[in-house]
C-alpha cells in the first residue's frame, strides 16, 4: 500500500469520525409546551429500552400521575469535596421533587405527552426561576412508561447558574439539553411509598450522557 493510499484512508476515517461525533444522539420531535421559563417536549431516544421501546402511547389518569409526582423525593447526599462558590447549591437532606404548584402545572402536560409519545420517545421538561438579576435555579429531567411502571428522571434539581451562561457561545441553551446534568451531585430520587418503588435499570436510555440523571420507577396502577 503506497503513501497516497494510506493518506486517503486516514482522511476517510477522520471524516467518518467527524460526522459521527457531530451527529446528535437525540433530537426533539414534538413540543407539548414552551415558554421562556418552562418547556415540555418529546425527545427521540435511540435504542430505547434496549431496542424494545417504551410503553407509549399510554393514557394515565391525571390524579394517579399527580399522586406519583407528589410522592417523589430527592435525597441530596454530602459530597466528598464541596466548594460553595463552585456550585452544588443544594444542601444535604430530603425534599419533594415537585411542589404542589409544579404538579398542578406539569401533570396535565406530562399526561398529554405520554398520550402522544411513541415507543421511541421520552417526555422531557425544563424550568427555571430567577433568584436575582444574575442567577437562576434550573430543574429539568424526563419521564417514560415501561409496562406498569412510570419512571421519573431528574437531571438537575434547583441548580444555581448564572443567567448569562444560558447563552454562552458554543454552548446549547440549557432548555435544549434537559437530560444533561449540569452540576452532578451525589444523591438519588426515591418514592415515599417504598413498596411501590422500582429501582432503575441501567442502560435503558441511550442518549450519550457522561453523567446519569437520578431515576426511580413507580408502579402507578397501584396508587390509590
Amino acid at each position: 500500500m503506497n503513501i497516497r493510499t494510506c493518506w486517503g484512508m486516514v482522511m476517510l476515517f477522520g471524516a467518518l469520525l467527524l460526522v459521527s461525533s457531530c451527529a446528535a444522539p437525540h433530537f426533539f420531535t414534538v413540543t407539548i409546551y414552551e415558554s421562556p421559563n418552562r418547556v415540555v417536549k418529546l425527545q427521540a431516544v435511540p435504542d430505547a429500552n434496549h431496542g424494545k421501546g417504551f410503553s407509549h402511547p399510554v393514557d394515565i389518569d391525571q390524579e394517579q400521575l399527580s399522586a406519583a409526582m407528589r410522592g417523589l423525593q430527592v435525597e441530596i447526599h454530602n459530597a466528598a469535596l464541596s466548594i460553595p462558590f463552585l456550585g452544588g447549591s443544594n444542601t444535604p437532606g430530603r425534599r419533594r421533587a415537585f411542589s404542589d404548584n409544579e404538579i398542578k402545572f406539569f401533570a396535565p402536560l406530562f399526561a398529554k405527552g405520554l398520550a402522544q409519545a411513541t415507543p421511541e420517545e421520552l417526555i422531557t421538561f425544563y424550568e427555571n426561576a430567577e433568584v436575582s438579576d444574575q442567577y437562576e435555579l434550573t430543574t429539568s429531567g424526563g419521564l417514560y412508561v415501561k409496562g406498569e411502571e412510570i419512571h421519573f428522571l431528574i437531571s438537575n434539581f434547583g441548580v444555581k447558574t448564572r443567567i448569562w451562561q444560558d447563552n454562552e457561545q458554543y454552548e446549547a441553551p440549557y432548555h435544549l439539553r434537559p437530560m444533561e446534568p449540569m452540576d452532578p451531585q451525589p444523591g438519588r430520587l426515591v418514592f415515599e411509598h417504598s413498596q411501590l418503588m422500582v429501582e432503575p435499570q441501567r442502560g435503558i436510555l441511550n442518549i450519550g450522557l457522561t453523567a446519569e440523571p437520578w431515576e426511580v420507577g413507580v408502579r402507578w396502577k397501584e396508587l390509590k
